[in-house]
């Protein structure tokens, strides 16, 4: 039985109403809980939001997703994009589950995101225990910074984008095993090494090579994180380091996983050129140029985490030529700067006889991180488009951390005592303003109408959003709305073959045949495999009784691939000039292609019998 001052002690504590068991729970739970709730405020209108972009392409009509026994051992889901196949495997599994429903893949999108939030806070509370960083003044408040950097990183809307954009799962899934790798090695390395745990500690580090290959089976973006992990080796840890280098090889030898699968793909005849076409994507943008124009990005990059307005699908960013271009030699400036205090950070803290706090150090690695996770699509790989934010999904990672640990130095020089109810205060008022703007741009991505409605007012010079909102609109059969915004997108860029066809099929619409029909001529004229654009022409050239012409153009299936459409069209201009075999035999494609219209050619032929041709 407790005696008297026990008594007293207990009943003060519940007074109080700081009971250790209670206020520990309180301690651990309280970010989880905020976390979660402000990223479902955030993302809660996302669920409704239709596919867009490469969605259409890699998911609703890709159909190796559309059955898992192409992701058995050997299966055309691992040969389609080996280097992605773990994100595609997740698409199959999704289309298992519900089909083509949205809503599901959103779901999971954010799920992985939590995941990721959850990952950060993890990371940050773990670097605290590391040996460089133990000591630190901050260390006491740990939880806490972990958890601002979590709910930033969560509720952040630069992430819409890696998130709300279903394809893009391909990202943030990528970051997940990223996170996870990371995770397991500072556990791994801080772990006790004694041979009792010796079983345990192979089977850990196991683990961990597995999430590292998964990452690299997930997105190349992966590529340098190995060298991320030696960053944090080198930055938290210590030991001998021949102990510290061997636990790294086997990591960064996974490097090599990613390259050497490109150049398996393309066969034993592999040579420097193949290297050349491999390490560019659907681009061909000189290298420097590419480099020169990313620097620029990246400095639009930075603005955007710090300042998150005019977010935008395509934004219009010049391609430079020169690396002594003025906007291009102030911002490799600027980021050189920003690479000098990362430096210049990380020695202080060696420095004697007055060091900086050693948890200046997670600032130098944020800086360091952001820059590494960023070498494979903003250096000297040509990429198709120069900038895309979901590409800031990972690299962000290191800009919240270090973001967050300033910000607790900063309450800690000036809030004194209450430093860290100023910290976290601030932090959590600037997640939920920053959950509001999340939310606000998850309607931009609603549908395509309300994403290049968006694009088209920010990008008022650029093609592409033009002739994408022509296509939302014709697609809403508002054509006459449509027609400027295309016309928009010919004259800012003549050479657009998109804006071509898309304003053929409006002219098609409107009965508008001849001008739709040198439409379509131009638009298969710029890019010569586009079977959709085939198959609209051949519906012009039979509106003006032009037959033979189709069936020069698109007899036997040529240039219209599996356009229902297209072999439609040439069956009725087969069935007008008598040929009822091969009409026949287009019926017979389309009951596999597209039954409706193969019901209908059918008919069509019936009209033409019935009356006597």
């Amino acid at each position: 039985m407790a005696g008297p001052g026990e008594q007293r002690i207990s009943a003060r504590r519940e007074h109080n109403g700081r009971h250790p068991r209670r206020s520990a729970l309180a301690k651990t739970a309280w970010p989880f809980a905020t976390l979660v709730l402000l990223t479902l405020a955030a993302y809660s209108n996302s669920f409704g939001g239709s596919f867009q972009l490469d969605d259409l392409s890699s998911i609703v009509d890709n159909p190796v997703i559309k059955d898992l026994r192409h992701f058995l051992p050997g299966g055309e889901g691992y040969l389609q994009r080996p280097n992605r196949s773990v994100a595609y495997l997740t698409f199959a599994m999704n289309y298992w589950v519900g089909g083509l429903a949205p809503a599901g893949y959103h779901v999971v999108n954010l799920c992985v995101h939590l995941l990721n939030a959850l990952l950060v806070y993890a990371l940050v509370a773990l670097c605290f225990r590391t040996p460089r960083l133990r000591d630190s003044g901050l260390s006491l408040h740990a939880r806490e910074i972990a958890a601002v950097a979590a709910v930033l990183f969560a509720t952040h809307p630069l992430q819409t984008q890696a998130v709300t954009y279903v394809v893009q799962r391909i990202t943030s899934l990528a970051t997940t095993f990223c996170l996870l790798a990371l995770v397991q090695y500072l556990r791994w390395r801080m772990a006790p090494a004694d041979s009792a745990r010796r079983v345990a500690r192979i089977a850990s580090y196991a683990l961990l090579l597995l999430t590292t290959v998964l990452a690299m089976r997930t997105k190349e973006i992966a590529f340098t994180f190995p060298l991320v992990i030696a960053l944090f080796e080198l930055c938290l840890l210590d030991g001998p380091w021949t102990t510290r280098l061997a636990a790294l090889a086997p990591l960064v030898a996974c490097m090599g996983i990613i390259p050497i699968t490109m150049l398996a793909m393309r066969g034993a005849g592999a040579d420097f050129g193949d290297v050349q076409r491999l390490t560019r994507v659907q681009s061909s943008v000189g290298r420097i140029d590419y480099l020169a124009t990313e620097f620029p990005v990246i400095v639009t990059y930075l603005r955007l985490l710090i300042l998150p307005l005019g977010q935008n699908v395509d934004h219009d960013s010049p391609l430079y030529h020169s690396l002594l271009a003025p906007a291009v030699a102030a911002s490799a400036l600027l980021l050189a700067l920003l690479v000098a205090l990362a430096i210049h950070l990380f020695v202080r803290t060696r420095a004697r006889p007055r060091p900086l706090d050693p948890a200046v150090r997670l600032i130098a690695l944020g800086i360091a991180w952001l820059f590494t996770t960023l070498l494979v699509e903003s250096s000297v790989i040509p990429i198709v488009d120069v900038i895309f934010e979901h590409r800031v999904y990972l690299p962000s990672v290191g800009f919240f951390m270090a973001a967050s640990v300033g910000g607790a130095f900063l309450a800690q020089r000036f809030a004194g005592l209450r430093s860290q109810q100023v910290f976290v205060g601030a932090g959590l008022t600037l997640a939920a303003v920053l959950a509001i703007a999340t939310h606000a741009r998850n309607e931009v991505w609603a549908s395509p109408l309300s994403l290049w409605g968006d694009a088209a007012s920010k990008s008022p010079g650029k093609s592409r959003p033009q002739n994408n909102l022509g296509a939302a609109l014709d697609a809403a059969n508002r054509d006459d709305e449509a027609l400027p915004h295309v016309l928009a997108a010919i004259r800012l860029d003549p050479g657009n073959a998109e804006a071509h066809y898309n304003l053929g099929r409006i002219r098609l619409v409107r009965r508008e045949n001849a001008e739709a029909l040198e439409s379509l001529q131009a638009a298969v004229a710029l890019q010569p495999e586009y079977p959709d654009a085939y198959a609209n022409l051949a519906a012009a050239l039979n509106r003006l009784y032009r037959y033979e012409e189709t069936v020069r153009l698109i007899g036997g299936g040529a240039h219209i691939d599996d356009s229902g459409e297209g072999h439609f069209n040439l069956g009725v201009a087969l069935a007008v000039l008598g040929y009822d075999d091969d009409a026949r035999r287009e019926i017979r494609i389309l009951q596999v292609l597209a039954p409706g219209l193969a019901q209908k050619l059918a008919a069509y032929m019936e009209d033409l019998r019935g009356a006597g041709r």
